[in-house]
């Protein structure tokens, strides 16, 4: 799997209280261009592997701007979504 990228990392706690980052991680998009994806890790865990969403961007300052400017409720109910779909409660 990609790396995450050099950007914008925003703080966001799940339902049981634990801390994620929102990161946005390097992939391949739409026409098969360099691109990012929204994705989570641990706070607790810098090394951990991101866990991947659907939410695709076809750049990296498009993903920065949308990790900065996206609404709390919003980033919790992906991440909730995200875990979800990784199979983790």
């Amino acid at each position: 799997m990609a790396e995450p990228m050099d950007a914008t990392e925003r703080r966001v706690t799940d339902d049981a209280g634990r801390e994620w980052m929102a990161v946005a991680a390097e992939s391949t998009v739409a026409h098969l261009k360099k691109g990012a994806v929204l994705a989570f890790r641990p706070a607790d865990e810098p090394d951990a592997e991101p866990i991947r969403t659907g939410v695709e961007f076809n750049s990296a300052a498009a993903a920065d701007f949308a990790i900065r400017t996206m609404g709390d409720k919003e980033l919790r109910r992906r991440l909730d979504w995200a875990k979800t779909d990784a199979g983790i409660r």
